[in-house]
């Protein structure tokens, strides 16, 4: 196949818009003049993207010979990040051409096409001195994986396009040999050659991706451990993809056929150990990992895994992820082919149950999974005899400590089992078929409440999680302003809460229930802020009204200065956004004072109050003296 040349690749306008944005951005953050995207080409190097929200020498479309020393062409060559504090003080960089331009201090990363050959750089660039921080660092690279991702997109767009003029080419080539073709016995000979040899390539491959079926996968992991050197050269990973067949349902088998290739050529090969690639089922893959040193090529695969799981793939113009969930198994678990396959398939079940991104095989596994079957089972029971019932943790204006709202949190007390918490009920609801009633009971109680709530203290706002199943429901919006009509209660006093896995699962039927909901006037929370690839980008496709910043940022803040700064961070961008800002996780006045401090509107944790029913929260609450001299009237 002929090559993609990378400076033949044009960057659509809708990208350069969203490049524009991070650049503005960069600057806001980093408090400088100038900063940019730059594109290299063979004897010149332009500005692509420039900051446009403050006073900068820069404009798009600026181009400039290379061989001049440039700080570009420099990180460019050198493939480093470059970081000039000052100039004018540095023998290597004072006749620099930037200089002219009032520009003495750079910081920058080079930006790569995902078959290495350079693009171009990713700056930031001030009138001052300035040594740029660690954080501002760290902020700038993780742009550079957003622009990469993007990169790697249209990389592999001009390469199925590529492909496909191949193709036809040798169609149409084919086709015209095939008229000339003589029935002479020679001839007849190679065709039947041609024709056993496809068929034994369909008798151990999948005819949809190329990959080893199910038959030639248990062949090669048995060659495998046969011929390994000691236990734990091999290893097999099972990758389950848990929205593979809603895919394969909505645009057909051929798109998850070429969404499972474009997945496993964005993982890639890797020099120090082997992989061979298998489709055990329709919508799962496994990899036999062959490596002297395992430990470390699992390392580097799973997390290269997890990075392309996490990225959009294009087909057809169609943007889609998949959400994968990776199990892994070594042969030092066992050295039977069959086990290790099975073992691979638990772990990778374990991860889907955890919610890790990959998970290890390991016997406590199996007690696991057996203890969430028997969980599973009982839940339908439960459903159907109202077994269920709804804990509230209040949501806190720091400083005065105020009750102004709280989070609905679901809870099982099983007999047996023990309490089960609201993460693990909804992940099983989900799996078995129930998040509908289960979602519809937390929805109806929690509407229920607000609607008595209300007629206490005004303005009191009850929030519940949202699953990506419920979500992604066309009626999901109706049935909550039925609910709200229905208990006559105004929607200001509902919030939702939606986390990012909830949005990528089926944005565009998300992004039309959100629009409802927030036409009802329901406030729309996005919730653990900062943990996912792509909280920026969802603050512009969606409504929110608030965002709530992951408790993980929490945990470490008296420690981790650099929590503190990315907190700092994200506050500072809501309010420009205009939206408001919860913490999770506060358990200590030292968290509530840094809360205070940085303007936070609202805070949850233990300092504030533990999840409990709803009469020991009604208590609380009038202990409180925040219902003024009204009472709670029961139904």
């Amino acid at each position: 196949m002929s090559k993609v040349d990378p400076h033949q690749i044009e960057i659509p306008d809708s990208m350069s818009e969203g490049w524009s944005k991070i650049v503005n951005l960069l600057a806001e953050i980093t408090n400088v003049p100038s900063a940019l995207i730059m594109r290299i080409h063979p004897n010149e190097i332009e500005v692509f993207s420039s900051n446009d929200n403050k006073v900068t020498p820069y404009s798009i479309g600026d181009k400039e010979s290379l061989g001049q020393g440039l700080y570009c062409e420099t990180v460019v060559s050198t493939q480093r990040e470059l970081i000039v504090p000052n100039a004018l003080k540095d023998p290597d960089w004072d006749s620099n051409p930037d200089i002219k331009l009032g520009m003495i201090s750079y910081c920058g990363i080079p930006l790569n096409w995902p078959n290495g050959e350079p693009f171009g750089t990713m700056c930031i660039l001030d009138d001052k001195e300035n040594h740029y921080s660690e954080l501002y660092r760290n902020l700038l690279s993780s742009f550079r994986v957003a622009v990469e991702s993007q990169l790697t997109t249209l990389y592999q767009h001009a390469k199925l396009i590529n492909l496909n003029r191949e193709l036809k080419y040798r169609v149409n080539t084919r086709t015209k040999d095939l008229a000339n073709l003589n029935y002479s016995l020679t001839q007849e000979i190679d065709r039947r050659k041609a024709a056993e040899h496809q068929l034994t390539f369909q008798k151990f491959h999948d005819i949809g991706t190329g990959f080893l079926n199910r038959m030639a996968l248990e062949n090669e992991l048995n060659e495998k451990l046969l011929n390994s050197v000691n236990k734990s050269n091999v290893a097999v990973i099972h990758i389950g993809f848990n929205n593979g067949q809603r895919i394969q349902t909505k645009y057909g088998h051929q798109t998850l056929d070429q969404l499972l290739v474009m997945f496993r050529e964005r993982v890639g090969n890797f020099g120090d150990f082997t992989i061979v690639t298998a489709r055990r089922s329709s919508t799962d893959l496994v990899l036999i990992v062959d490596a002297l040193d395992m430990s470390s090529a699992l390392n580097t695969l799973c997390n290269r895994m997890v990075e392309v799981a996490q990225s959009e793939f294009f087909i057809d113009s169609i943007k889609l992820h998949l959400n994968a969930y990776i199990g892994i198994s070594t042969s030092i678990d066992t050295q039977l082919p069959n086990e290790l396959l099975q073992f691979a398939h638990e772990a990778m079940l374990a991860c889907k149950d955890s919610g890790h991104k990959f998970a290890f095989y390991a016997e406590s596994n199996t007690h696991c999974q057996s203890q969430i079957n028997q969980i599973e089972n009982s839940l339908l029971q439960a459903v159907r005899r109202d077994e269920l019932m709804l804990y509230f943790q209040p949501k806190v204006e720091p400083g005065t400590n105020r009750w102004v709202g709280a989070e609905a949190l679901l809870r099982w007390s099983h007999p047996l089992l023990g309490e089960v918490s609201n993460e693990t009920l909804i992940r099983m609801a989900e799996q078995n078929g129930l998040i509908f009633e289960v979602g519809t009971f937390v929805l109806r109680s929690a509407i229920e409440k607000a609607a008595a709530w209300s007629k206490v203290i005004d303005d009191f706002k009850i929030a519940i999680n949202v699953s990506a199943v419920q979500l992604k429901n066309e009626h999901f919006a109706g049935q909550v302003a039925s609910l709200l009509e229905h208990y006559k209660v105004d929607a200001r006093f509902l919030e939702i809460e939606v986390t990012e896995s909830g949005l990528i699962s089926d944005e565009s039927t998300s992004s039309n229930t959100l629009e409802k909901l927030h036409k009802l006037g329901v406030t729309l929370s996005l919730d653990d802020f900062g943990t996912g690839y792509a909280s920026f980008s969802y603050l512009k496709k969606y409504p929110f009204d608030c965002i709530k910043i992951d408790r993980l940022f929490v945990t470490n803040l008296k420690e981790n200065k650099q929590d503190r700064e990315i907190i700092r961070s994200i506050i500072s961008i809501a309010k420009k956004l205009d939206l408001k800002v919860v913490i999770e996780g506060v358990e200590s006045k030292e968290h509530e004072n840094f809360i205070v401090q940085e303007g936070c509107d609202f805070g949850q944790g233990y300092f504030y109050g533990k999840p409990m029913p709803s009469d020991e929260f009604e208590r609380s609450f009038i202990n409180h003296a925040y219902l003024g001299t009204k009472e709670f009237h029961y139904q």
